[in-house]
């Protein structure tokens, strides 16, 4: 622990931590003071610190960030909640998220043909999911409709634990393509299997077991927080062991673990919350001094349209034909549209992709990475003004528009700020 790098990391979370109501009440959020932070700490700012892309220190703290976040997003959502009006989060997962890889596919062979197929479709699987950290202030805005909020939460909160399958399936597909088809087979078989079965026995049988213990008053409540912490890393790294995939049994086992326990409140979550944020701040700090100095040499005209055309285009036309049918008005369409951020899983892709020998992954990491840094501050910055328009118009529609699916009274999943501010 004698690492100087890590003293800047503590400093930059310390000043960020010293102003963070007032830039949160400014609408400043924490991914992108950090990145920016972060970029100026790195190689292509003040050269403080300079970590490699492929050491240990980064890839521990990418996998244990989003181990913990998709652990806690899969267990705070209640399945049998989203049978309400239209299944908004269910068509925006099965429906929206299917259409933004393949349209992403389709667009990305179109503008850089030397990735591939393959290499397409990894950089649109890499931008598919959505930042619930980035989109925390929409869906905490009172002011909009619970439906809305509803379907932003869930679709942030579970999209990227779906998105991990496909992203392992394509880098298998990618390093290994000498491989004979059924040894591939068997190697995705493995991965995704030893995940769900290590989510299913510790996310299952943690929650049984912490369920009677509460029951029977035999745990204490900072003890409970403590290992649903323990448990999250558990389904990590028991499926990790047996060469399984420990993001699909971290996200299982949240979901066996909300299931089996009924514990979701935010107060038994806000250990797990204020980890994982603690570690998305760092996670933000690293994609500034580590892997934006690696994309900004790829840059060009191409990956900027791409990114574009990925945030506005392909995400808006995707979420309208997931909400066609709903009834929803077309004010709704595109606010749903434009606030589907990316962060903390495209960054955390990227850093598994640049530690394998995959193809072209140096383009197909600067496409990523610029992704999530226009993300960060096109998102940011937009949020209150946008927020504020569409609440205006939802307001106005008043008793005039009870039809609307948006005006549906809804059971809404608490956001992570409830975990993270439960024990403030």
């Amino acid at each position: 622990m004698e690492d100087p790098r890590i003293l800047i990391v503590a400093v930059a979370l310390i000043a960020y931590a010293l102003v963070s109501r007032r830039f949160g009440g400014w609408w400043i959020s924490m991914p992108a003071t950090l990145l920016a932070i972060g970029f100026l700490a790195g190689p292509a700012g003040l050269h403080f610190v300079n970590f490699s892309v492929g050491s240990e220190t980064v890839r521990t703290v990418a996998e244990i960030t989003l181990a913990l976040m998709l652990f806690q997003d899969a267990a705070r959502i209640r399945l049998r909640d989203l049978r309400g009006e239209s299944r908004l989060p269910i068509r925006l997962l099965t429906i929206g998220l299917p259409l933004m890889i393949v349209l992403g596919t389709l667009v990305g062979y179109a503008m850089f043909p030397s990735l591939g197929w393959i290499g397409a479709a990894l950089v649109a699987t890499m931008l598919a999911p959505t930042d619930a950290a980035l989109g925390e202030q929409v869906v905490s805005d009172q002011r909009l409709p619970g439906w809305l909020r509803q379907g932003l939460n869930v679709e942030s909160g579970l999209n990227d634990g779906l998105s991990v399958p496909v992203f392992l399936v394509l880098i298998a597909i990618a390093i290994e393509q000498s491989w004979a088809p059924g040894a591939l087979t068997t190697e995705l078989l493995r991965q995704i299997g030893f995940g769900v079965l290590s989510g299913l026995v510790v996310g299952g049988g943690g929650g049984l077991l912490m369920r009677a213990a509460k029951d029977h008053k035999l745990m204490r409540d900072e003890w409970l927080r403590i290992g649903i912490v323990a448990l999250a890393i558990a389904a990590f790294v028991l499926a990790a062991t047996l060469h399984g995939s420990g993001f699909i049994g971290a996200f299982v086992g949240g979901l066996m673990f909300g299931w089996t326990s009924k514990i979701r409140g935010p107060k038994a979550m806000s250990l797990t919350g204020h980890l994982g944020e603690m570690f998305d701040a760092v996670s933000f700090f690293l994609l500034g001094a580590v892997l934006v100095p690696i994309a900004i040499p790829l840059l060009s005209w191409q990956v900027v349209a791409y990114v574009i055309l990925s945030l506005v285009a392909i995400r808006v036309v995707s979420v309208i034909i997931a909400v066609t049918g709903t009834g929803a008005a077309w004010q709704t369409k595109l606010f749903m549209g434009w606030f589907g951020p990316r962060g903390l899983a495209t960054i955390v892709f990227t850093v598994l992709l640049l530690d394998d020998a995959v193809p072209n992954k140096e383009l197909i990491a600067a496409i990523a990475v610029t992704g999530v840094v226009l993300s960060v501050y096109a998102h940011g910055f937009t949020a209150p003004w946008l927020s504020g328009l569409y609440a205006d118009w939802y307001k106005r529609t008043g008793s005039d528009a009870k039809e609307l699916p948006e005006h549906a009274d809804v059971t809404q999943p608490a956001p992570r700020s409830a975990d993270m501010h439960s024990a403030s």
